[in-house]
């Protein structure tokens, strides 16, 4: 069965999250937490699965403030599902543009790389720097 709150301890372990970094999603906004009446930090159970899902984003490249504006969908019902695509694909045509832009400036460098040591090792071959 499932617990309708979460310690942030039991979230971090099951999500495989820090405390500290679930305290710093809280802080900017990208999770919220309630207080029980002890005044501990206690998380819905929705919050695993928004967890889960910033962190397939994360390891996906985006950054939090990449996130944070699509991020208070993931509790939205199937019946927005629609929205929330359209959301989270504008976000990744984003993210593949980034990343377009930051492979064809690496492939610059690395042709500049390839041509350099291409005269290095010739100028070896001829016996040293002209």
């Amino acid at each position: 069965m499932q617990a309708a709150y979460y310690s942030i301890g039991q979230l971090a372990r099951l999500s495989g999250v820090s405390t500290r970094a679930l305290r710093h999603y809280e802080q900017i906004g990208l999770l919220a937490a309630q207080r029980n009446s002890s005044g501990y930090r206690v998380f819905p159970s929705t919050a695993l699965e928004h967890v889960e899902r910033t962190q397939v984003l994360l390891k996906n490249g985006f950054t939090l403030a990449q996130i944070l504006p699509v991020a208070s969908m993931f509790g939205i019902e199937s019946t927005n599902r629609q929205t929330i695509c359209a959301d989270v694909i504008r976000l990744y045509h984003q993210k593949l543009s980034e990343l377009d832009a930051r492979i064809a400036a690496l492939a610059e460098i690395r042709e500049r790389a390839a041509i350099r040591l291409e005269v290095l090792e010739q100028q070896r071959r001829e016996g040293g720097p002209k």
